[in-house]
């Protein structure tokens, strides 16, 4: 009985902490052609990293549902480590492999850089 009672206790233990480490993730929203918005929040004490980095994938998923690849528009980020949630509101686009915005013909270079040595 003392056993399976230290077992629970262990199960609680370990329950406890990775509920500490939730993100949850919103809906997908369309808002715009082929641009889409999804919300990720960290709670506990996840990252802002490990909560970016799972907003990415779930927005690759989608893509992938959709025979579509991600392209990364912008980030914003809010929330403090320990203190409250951290969300990450991303926008991306789902394109198709010949859409010229996703195989990037275009590539802009930036000038030249010049040092010079006083």
């Amino acid at each position: 009985m003392r056993g399976s009672r230290a077992n629970l206790g262990s199960v609680v233990i370990g329950v406890a902490i990775l509920a500490g480490c939730v993100t949850v993730p919103s809906s997908v929203v369309p808002v715009g052609k082929d641009t889409y918005q999804l919300s990720m929040t960290g709670i506990g004490f996840a990252t802002q990293a490990n909560t970016n980095i799972k907003a990415l994938k779930a927005a690759n998923d989608y893509c992938d549902k959709l025979g579509k690849h991600l392209v990364f528009q912008h980030s914003s980020e809010s929330g403090v480590y320990g203190f409250s949630p951290r969300q990450d509101n991303l926008v991306f686009l789902c394109l198709d492999e010949n859409d010229p915005a996703y195989t990037r013909r275009e590539v802009r270079r930036d000038p030249a850089v010049i040092v010079q040595q006083q």
